[in-house]
This record gives structure tokens, sequence and C-alpha cells, in this order.
């Protein structure tokens, strides 16, 4: 796995491949473009899906840049489609121009599982932040990419449209804690962690435990 922190607001973008048939997933692809192909290339990689967590821009700015060089199917929840179409317009309100990002190729459910040769990530439908916001768990690996659901140390905002804070707080209750202290947490911003450092360190997370 390679992580790759793009864009302004240095968003983590993840590569996971599997070792056997250098299939791969590209998680997040937020900007830099160039740097994503790079390492993929690099690795000599087939791209099996551009998932993004959900659709603000800073997490899919790069999205039809990495989906057109290397011909993969761009996937999102289907309730942050939308957002996704207004990334763009939003990315300007924030001072961040970016191109207009294609539709998304597979609108995603919770419990929907993406295989890239013999890694699976199943799909956890995460709301709080936004929506669709969702994050990605990889059992066979014990590696769960959070998005902007939870940070080392932190939580996702919820004070954008479509935000909750009760279902964020929800979703990581129900969701992420019931996965095991011993899962790997690797968050769409910052440092990686695991989810019983969260449980010890994470002032958020002290009123649901």
């Amino acid at each position: 796995m390679k992580v790759i922190p793009v864009g302004p607001l240095e968003v983590n973008c993840y590569i996971l491949w599997d070792d056997e048939s250098l299939e791969a997933f590209v998680i997040d692809p937020g900007g830099d473009g160039d740097l994503i192909k790079t390492a993929v290339i690099e690795e000599g990689l087939t791209i099996k899906y551009v998932i993004n967590t959900h659709g603000h821009f800073d997490h899919v700015g790069a999205d039809g840049e990495v989906k057109n060089a290397f011909h993969a199917p761009l996937a999102i929840h289907k309730n942050d489609a939308q957002l996704l179409a207004d990334a763009h317009d939003h990315g300007v309100i924030f001072g961040v121009r970016m191109p207009k990002q294609p539709k998304p190729d597979l609108l995603l459910e919770d419990g929907q599982v993406l295989e890239a040769g013999k890694v699976s990530l199943r799909v956890l439908h995460t709301p709080g932040h936004t929506k669709g916001g969702i994050c990605l768990y990889c059992q066979e690996f014990g590696l769960l990419f959070t998005g902007d659901t939870l940070f080392a140390g932190s939580v996702g905002r919820t004070d954008f449209e479509g935000g909750s804070y009760d279902e964020l707080m929800g979703s990581i209750k129900t969701k992420i804690l019931p996965l095991g202290d011993s899962v790997r947490v690797f968050p769409g911003h910052g440092p990686e962690s695991t989810i019983g450092d969260e449980k010890e360190i994470n002032p958020f997370l002290k009123e649901i435990l």
C-alpha cells in the first residue's frame, strides 16, 4: 500500500493492491493526479476501482484524471452522487480550482464488497460527515479506510450541508467500534491509528463507549 497526501488540504490518497495479481484500488484521489499516476505506473498496477469515501471536493479532485488514465470505474455511495456532481462549485467557494469530475460508474451501498485480486473491501455506510460517507474495511488485513468519518484523535466535521453529529457518532458506534481494537485506521487526513487507540485517546468517543 502507498499513501500519497494530495491537494491543498493534504487528503490521504491510498493505493491498495494485491501483490500477486497487481490489481489495485485507488481511494480518494483528491488532487495531484500526476503523483498518483506515477505511483501506479511505478508499481505496475492495474486499477480495478477508483473509490471516493465521500463527495467533498478535496477528496475527488483527480477522479477524472485517474479514471481516464487507467480506464477504471469510479465508485461512490449513492447518497453522495450529487455532492460529487457539485464538487467543482464547492471547490470554487473555498478557492480551489479543479475540473468538473465525471459521473460515477458505480453507486455503492452498505455491505457491498469490491475486489482487486485477492484483496477485498467491504463498504460500510457511515453517514454523519456527509449523507453518503463510507468507510472501507479490508478484513483479511485488518485495515479500515475511514475518509472523514474518524481521524486520529478526532472525528469529521458535521457543520456542512448533509452533516449530522448524532448520525456521525452513531455510525462510529455501530459500524466502526465493533470491528475490534486491533484494526488499523487510515483516515482521510493525518496519521494512521487503531480502533483501540481511538477508544483510549479520542475525546469524542468517550460519550459512546
